[in-house]
């Protein structure tokens, strides 16, 4: 007889396989040594020549550089710094030691069934959910294009949104918990255009959330009043 916790998690288990498979057979070229020719990744080769010229003349990156538009801050192509935050091993963990860009979308499909099981939605209808939020057009386009650190921040930005979520609904360990893991995460891909753009989804559902709050404590002062 199966326990019933193992009946519990059949569904969230199941959906986490077809993830898998899913994004192993779309992705299937990369499993065959094949890469992706990324234009953005080689115009950043051109446009950090100059900054890498510069380091093996002089010793360090330049501040400033002219083979990027009209001149632009050396920092923005290439610099050194010990600033970055490294996952290290716990990221090979989370992504299954798969490959580029295989581990884009499982990601992406777990961080977002993770938001919708926090939101208590019918488990099939979350793994539709998170396959077409994994697999729309624009993330096939900007892995194609080579906007790599943008699809992470994207990929994680599920489960940051679900973490804060569980905060506000009163879980405060694990909402702690995991707010602090999937953000440190998302903030490691360093793509602050879209740690700002989940950070604006956190408002506003923090907004709903305080206008809830007063309609139900007015609400409840009413009935009280009534009785």
């Amino acid at each position: 007889m199966k326990s019933p916790f193992f009946k519990k998690a059949l569904p969230h288990l199941i959906a986490i396989v077809l993830f898998l498979v899913v994004a192993i057979v779309y992705c299937r070229p990369a499993l065959e040594g094949k890469v992706v020719n990324q234009s953005d990744v080689t115009q950043w080769k051109e446009m950090a020549r100059q900054s890498f010229e510069y380091k093996e003349k002089y010793g360090r990156f330049p501040l400033w550089i002219e083979s990027a538009f009209a001149g632009m801050p050396g920092y923005t192509i290439a610099i050194d710094g010990a600033s970055t935050i490294n996952v290290g091993y716990l990221g090979t963990v989370v992504f299954l030691g798969l490959p580029q860009p295989i581990c884009f979308f499982f990601l992406a499909c777990v961080c977002f069934y993770i938001l919708m099981a926090v939101l208590r939605v019918n488990p099939w209808i979350a793994t539709l959910a998170a396959l077409a939020y994994a697999y729309s057009s624009y993330d096939p386009i900007i892995i194609g294009t080579g906007h790599v650190t943008k699809m992470w921040a994207i990929a994680w930005a599920p489960g940051v949104v679900a973490a804060f979520i569980m905060l506000l609904k009163r879980h405060y360990w694990w909402g702690t918990a995991l707010l602090a893991f999937f953000f440190a995460m998302q903030m490691s891909s360093q793509h602050l255009q879209i740690v700002y753009y989940t950070g604006i989804c956190m408002a506003l559902l923090a907004l709903f959330y305080v206008i809830d709050a007063f309609r139900y404590r007015n609400a409840t002062s009413t009935l009280d009043m009534m009785l």
